[in-house]
């Protein structure tokens, strides 16, 4: 069933899985699986495409599981600010994600790497500053309508070409303090319903493919796996030790995915 795929790249792409899966698990890892799978997947040419495409139907099984843990503890008035923007950005982000030349405004998958690429250390320079935004957070706010849209147009739009809409996002729930579990829940609710909505749009421009979905299934069993292995590593691993490990690896990866993007 996957002849096309060489053992070598099957475990590499079972590792990004199992990344996914383990930040599911409390290990965040997840930021790094994208940028992985686009160095590492069999076709080049299309690369940054079929590895978004690819991890979408991934993505939303783990949001099922999410939700479902979390369920009793989602704040979904704190998001609806966020949806119509939401809609809006992912909007955009399909018109981008057209892969045919003759479009006046789709991305080249060139240009899809480096954005991803440039995404990546956005994510790096992200965490950097959340301990500054933590520090100057003095009273719950919610964000004005404004405010969400601008978030909700660019979570829309960076998910779509990245699944990358996660800082934007948590830095749409931070100011309004929400408790640990709420927080936690109010985001994967988010991301179940962003994630439903995308496939749509991917569905229509023939980006999930079923030799894909193939694949995607075969290793699901590993969704379990990564997610009890990220939960251990959480209590194991001192928190400066394993999140250092983490985004010194997401820059490195994210540099190799610009430099690969500029010198094509």
């Amino acid at each position: 069933m996957f002849a096309e795929y060489t053992l070598v790249e099957l475990i590499w792409i079972g590792l990004a899985i199992l990344m996914l899966s383990m930040s599911k698990g409390g290990f965040p890892v997840g930021s790094i699986a994208l940028p992985l799978l686009i160095l590492v997947w069999p076709d080049q040419a299309t690369s940054a495409r079929s590895a978004v495409a690819f991890m979408l139907p991934v993505l939303c099984a783990m949001d099922v599981v999410a939700l479902l843990v979390y369920r009793r503890h989602v704040q979904w008035r704190r998001l609806i600010r966020l949806w119509p923007a939401t809609l809006v950005g992912v909007a955009i982000g399909s018109l981008l994600f057209v892969s045919d030349e003759s479009a006046l405004i789709a991305l080249s998958d060139r240009a899809l790497k480096l954005c991803i690429g440039i995404l990546g250390l956005c994510f790096v320079l992200y965490h950097a500053a959340r301990k500054w935004i933590f520090a100057h957070l003095t009273e719950a706010t919610q964000p004005g309508w404004t405010a969400s849209s601008a978030f909700g147009v660019g979570a829309g739009l960076t998910s779509t070409l990245a699944h990358a809409a996660g800082p934007l996002i948590q830095m749409y729930l931070l100011p309004q303090k929400l408790p640990k579990l709420q927080f936690a829940g109010t985001l994967a609710a988010y991301f179940f319903a962003l994630n439903l909505v995308k496939i749509l749009p991917f569905a229509v421009l023939g980006r999930i493919e079923t030799r894909n979905l193939a694949l995607g299934g075969a290793l699901l069993p590993l969704v379990p796996l990564g997610v009890g292995l990220g939960y251990l590593l959480v209590r194991l691993m001192k928190s400066r030790h394993y999140t250092g490990f983490i985004y010194g690896v997401l820059f490195v990866t994210s540099l190799i995915l610009i430099v690969k993007a500029i010198l094509a």
